[in-house]
């Protein structure tokens, strides 16, 4: 009478393992919650006005991320959320560009006004001719 458990426990087991090993499993990390973020900080940083398109081509990639991961297909899912991380850190980078050349331009622009005041008071003071 043992044969008998024994017999019914082996494959009760290898099916227990079967179906554990068919069950869902965690998908591999894609990288959609930091570029998700990333995109976010370019959006704070005023890429919208110095990055249009970098802006544009980083959402458009993530939600493409973000279908292909909802297919399963993860291997492409992972090449978009990188190429949307890419584009919302240039878009970044040319927003930071772009403030810093306003402010070089409002300083050059403040010189010369100065240049202008101080080289009419110089005339205005030289004794004449």
């Amino acid at each position: 009478m043992t044969l008998m458990p024994a017999k019914i426990y082996r494959p009760v087991a290898v099916l227990c393992v079967l179906l554990a090993a068919c069950g869902p499993t965690k998908p591999p990390p894609m990288g959609l919650e930091d570029a998700s973020a990333r995109l976010q900080a370019a959006r704070d940083a005023g890429a919208s006005t110095y990055a249009p398109l970098e802006v544009r081509s980083a959402e458009e990639r993530l939600s493409a991320a973000r279908a292909a991961a909802g297919k399963g297909d993860y291997d492409v899912a992972i090449q978009f959320a990188q190429e949307s991380r890419a584009n919302s850190d240039l878009a970044q980078a040319k927003s930071r560009l772009g403030k810093a050349r306003e402010k070089v331009e409002a300083r050059t622009r403040e010189n010369a006004q100065l240049r202008e005041d101080l080289g009419g008071n110089a005339d205005a003071g030289a004794p004449g001719p």
